[in-house]
């Protein structure tokens, strides 16, 4: 039964992890999704009720049945780096890698569906406060009056993306950043802004 590792080509830990499973001769297969159809190949096939499977990869063929388990580590997006990447051929080609990949009984390491929602800020501090864990005063809100009344209420404020997404690319200031006093929330209606009481660090 085969480890199947997810991520990209400079990850350090996956290379760690490869040595390790090597040394225990566990078999190991290492792709990164961006390259599927540049160096990655994929082949499914359902036929009278069952699925047969292979994931081809740095010249190793791997059965998809033959999965015991997938870390998605730092995957890039499906057809990345394809010889004419699309958002369309990342969608189709994402679909078809993990809908494989799901259907293959393995066990999985941050399961895309886990790591989704993990992604979600508002689903992160709810957690986080039911774990016992302190969380501070926040609010997301696309109301201004809201975030002014916020304001009044905790005086020393940060805010920072809903997603953790920056706006600009490439990145050109830190996402999280403190609220000026004087701050017009206005401009809060454009779009969903997280306020939260400034922990001193």
């Amino acid at each position: 039964m085969t480890v199947l590792i997810l991520t990209g080509e400079e990850d350090v830990t996956a290379d760690m992890v490869v040595v390790r499973l090597n040394a225990a001769s566990v078999p190991v297969v290492r792709l990164d999704p961006a390259d599927l159809t540049a160096g990655v190949a994929l082949s499914g096939e359902y036929v009278h009720g069952s699925f047969r499977g292979h994931l081809s990869a740095g010249g190793r063929l791997v059965s998809v049945s033959g999965l015991r388990s997938v870390w998605v580590r730092r995957p890039g997006a499906p057809a990345a780096r394809a010889a004419h990447p699309s958002p369309w051929l990342t969608e189709e080609a994402g679909q078809a890698l993990y809908g494989m990949l799901r259907g293959s009984g393995a066990r999985w390491m941050n399961h895309p569906d886990a790591a989704g929602r993990a992604r979600h800020k508002p689903w992160q501090l709810r957690l986080a406060q039911r774990c016992g864990l302190p969380v501070p005063a926040t609010i997301v809100t696309t109301f201004p009056q809201a975030a002014r009344e916020f304001a009044a209420r905790f005086p020393d404020l940060v805010v920072k993306p809903v997603s953790g997404a920056h706006p600009q690319e490439p990145p050109r200031a830190v996402p999280t950043s403190r609220v000026a006093p004087d701050t017009d929330f206005a401009a809060v209606a454009y779009g969903p802004t997280l306020l939260q009481r400034r922990i001193a660090k």
